[in-house]
């Protein structure tokens, strides 16, 4: 049933080859999965970020975040930031 709601994931329902990937997730790409399709976990995210936070593109094209305050809200979910 489609109830017209775009979050974090992708629109539902998904075509069934859409879920080939998963064959190959570990542990803690499961727990990810499950996570950013929570309702509360994507309000959480999606409010104003409240850390100040210096970013820089390394040499290799990862992105090297510092943050200088803690962020309650993301420790609530046993994360650093909502970045």
């Amino acid at each position: 049933m489609l109830d017209g709601r775009y979050y974090v994931a992708p629109p539902r329902p998904p075509a069934l080859g859409d879920y080939e990937y998963m064959r190959t997730l570990r542990q803690g790409d499961w727990a990810w999965e499950g996570l950013r399709r929570n309702p509360a976990f994507q309000k959480e995210a999606s409010g104003p970020t409240e850390s100040r936070r210096d970013m820089t593109r390394l040499e290799n094209g990862a992105l090297l975040t510092r943050m200088h305050e803690v962020s309650p809200r993301a420790e609530a979910w046993t994360l650093r930031s909502f970045r």
